[in-house]
C-alpha cells in the first residue's frame, strides 16, 4: 500500500541576479533561473504557493501597518500638542484681560484729585505701576491711541466730534476714554476713543 507523504518545500529567493557570462555558474543553472518565474511548488499534482513568499508578504503587510500606525500616532500627538498650546494661549489671554480691568479701577482711583489721603494715593500709584510691570512682563502692551489716526483694528469709537473744533486732521483720536491693550499681535481689548471727523 502506497502512502503519500507531503513534504514541505521552502523556496529561497535570490536577491541578486548573476551576470551573464559568470564563469562560476554553469549554463544550465543560469537557464533554469531565467525560466522559472512562478514561485509555486508542485505537490501531489497540484501547484501550491511557496510558503516562504507568503510569510515574506505577510511580514511586509505587518511592517506597513506598523509604520502607518506609528505615523498616525505621531500626527495625533502633534495635533494634541497644538490644541493644548491653543488652550493655554486662550486661558492666558482671558486671565490677562482680567488684569486689565483691575488697572482701570486703579486708574479711576488715581484720577481723584489729591486730598488728605496722600499715603493712600501713593499706595495706589505703586500698585498701578506693579500691575503695568506684570502685564509688560507677560507681553501685554498698551495701545497708543491719543493723537493717532483712528484704526478700527485697535480702537473703538465711542463718540465723534468736529475736527474744526479740535484743529486736527480728520479721523484723529482726540481723547482716550478707556485704554486698550494687546498681547503681541492679538487684541486683548480695544481702546475706547473719541474721534474727530
Amino acid at each position: 500500500m502506497n502512502k503519500r507523504v507531503t513534504i514541505p518545500v521552502k523556496v529561497m529567493e535570490q536577491t541578486t541576479t548573476p551576470a551573464r557570462g559568470n564563469p562560476e555558474m554553469p549554463e544550465t543553472a543560469r537557464a533554469q533561473m531565467g525560466a522559472s518565474s512562478d514561485p509555486a511548488v508542485e505537490l501531489d499534482g497540484e501547484k501550491q504557493p511557496a510558503p516562504g513568499l507568503a510569510v515574506a508578504s505577510q511580514e511586509d503587510s505587518w511592517r506597513d501597518l506598523a509604520l502607518r500606525l506609528q505615523a498616525d500616532m505621531d500626527n495625533f500627538r502633534k495635533r494634541q500638542q497644538r490644541l493644548a498650546q491653543d488652550r493655554i494661549e486662550e486661558e492666558r489671554q482671558r486671565l490677562l484681560g482680567l488684569f486689565v480691568g483691575v488697572i482701570d479701577d486703579l486708574e479711576r482711583a488715581l484720577a481723584v484729585p489729591p486730598g488728605d489721603d496722600e499715603a493712600l494715593r501713593q499706595g495706589l500709584q505703586l500698585t498701578h505701576r506693579k500691575m503695568l510691570q506684570l502685564l509688560r512682563k507677560e507681553g501685554v502692551e498698551p495701545i497708543e491711541a491719543q493723537h493717532q489716526p483712528f484704526d478700527p483694528q485697535w480702537h473703538e469709537a465711542v463718540a465723534m466730534v468736529s475736527r474744526d473744533s479740535q484743529n486736527v486732521a480728520p479721523n484723529t483720536v482726540v481723547q482716550v476714554v478707556e485704554a486698550g491693550y494687546r498681547l503681541g499681535d492679538r487684541l486683548l481689548r480695544p481702546a475706547k476713543v473719541v474721534v474727530a471727523v
